[in-house]
């Protein structure tokens, strides 16, 4: 059964976090970027619990230590391929459940990923939606590498990829 991505938590620690980083995880701004490690984090504040079951490492998603992770907590792409691909029969349905979205779909809580060549190379979290009446003007972000608070997305340079995050198993 599906259950509920808590999205004011996810947004309230990306923000609390967004310029600082939490000292229970490592920080990977030196070893290639910390910016999916925070999104992960963002996400596990949104009561989303580690994913233990896959039947291998790019099918589980937790970080307990540096020493025991899964790449898809910390890198781009294996995070995209997880969150998007783990709604198969094969993922005996655990864990995250998303998909990928549109720009217009938005909420507050989705990733929002850059990609080249198709291939994602850095994640955002959106922190808030700024409209005019009904018209959407625009999203802001929040991220690690190099860190952003409630920066405007429309400011980001780069293909983008939308991640539409609506809950787990």
């Amino acid at each position: 059964m599906l259950k509920e991505y808590d999205r004011e938590k996810a947004v309230a620690y990306a923000r609390k976090w967004a310029l600082d980083h939490n000292p229970t995880y490592a920080n990977y701004e030196l070893y290639g970027g910390d910016c999916t490690n925070y999104i992960s984090q963002c996400l596990r504040a949104g009561n989303i619990p580690f994913d233990n079951i896959g039947e291998h490492v790019l099918k589980k998603w937790y970080w307990y230590s540096e020493y025991s992770r899964t790449p898809t907590w910390t890198a781009a792409e294996p995070f995209y391929k997880y969150v998007v691909g783990n709604n198969s029969i094969s993922t005996e349905n655990y864990g995250v459940y998303a998909r990928d979205a549109v720009y217009n779909e938005l909420e507050l809580g989705d990733i929002v990923q850059l990609v080249y060549d198709n291939v994602a190379y850095h994640a955002m979290i959106v922190t808030d939606i700024i409209l005019e009446g009904e018209y959407l003007l625009d999203y802001l972000i929040c991220q690690h590498t190099y860190d952003l608070l409630d920066y405007p997305l429309s400011l980001k340079e780069g293909e983008r990829r939308y991640i539409k995050i609506l809950g787990y198993y």
